[in-house]
C-alpha cells in the first residue's frame, strides 16, 4: 500500500516529536533526533514515490479489470480512464482502480459458483497474490530484535 509520501514523512516527524524525543535522556542523542526531523523537513518537498512501479501497478490493475470484463461482459462499470503524470496522480489513479476492483469483487463474489464468475474470481485472486508477492520483494525484514533491545544490532 502506498500512501502519499508527504503524509508518511509528516507521520514520522510527529512520532519523533511526540514519542521519541521526550523519552531520550541523552542531549546528544536528542540533538541527533532533532537533526533527523530537520533532514526530513528539508528532503520532503524534493522526493516522491518512484513512478515506474506505480505505473506498472496501474497497468496490472487495468489488465485485471479488462480480463474480468472479457470473462463476464457487462458485469462491471467501465474503469476510470486517467492519464497520470506525477507520483501523486499515479497514487490517485491506483486508488480509483483499487476501488473499481473492490466493486468487481462485490459483483463477482455472490455469483462465484457460476463458471464465468468463478474464472473472474480466479483472476482477482491471482492479481492480489501477485501484488502481495511484489510488495514482499521490496519490503525489508523488520529489525524486531534491535527494536526490542534498543541496541544497534551489533554483536558483542
Amino acid at each position: 500500500m502506498n500512501i502519499p509520501l508527504q503524509r508518511m514523512i509528516d507521520g514520522i516527524i510527529a512520532t519523533m516529536r511526540s514519542d521519541v524525543i521526550p523519552h531520550v535522556a541523552d542531549s546528544y542523542a536528542r540533538g541527533q533526533a532533532v537533526g533527523v526531523i530537520d533532514l526530513l523537513n528539508n528532503i520532503a518537498p524534493r522526493v516522491e514515490w518512484a513512478q515506474a512501479p506505480l505505473a506498472r501497478q496501474i497497468e496490472e490493475k487495468r489488465a485485471l479489470l479488462a480480463g474480468i470484463a472479457d470473462v463476464v461482459p457487462g458485469a462491471l462499470p467501465e474503469a476510470p480512464t486517467v492519464h497520470p503524470s506525477t507520483a501523486e496522480e499515479l497514487l490517485l489513479a491506483k486508488g480509483m482502480l483499487d476501488a473499481a476492483i473492490g466493486d468487481a469483487i462485490a459483483t463477482i463474489w455472490p455469483r462465484r459458483h457460476e463458471p464465468d464468475f468463478a474464472r473472474a474470481a480466479t483472476l482477482v485472486q491471482a492479481h492480489l497474490h501477485d501484488e502481495m508477492a511484489a510488495e514482499m520483494k521490496i519490503t525489508r525484514k523488520p529489525l524486531f530484535a534491535e527494536i526490542a533491545s534498543g541496541g544497534d544490532g551489533a554483536k558483542v
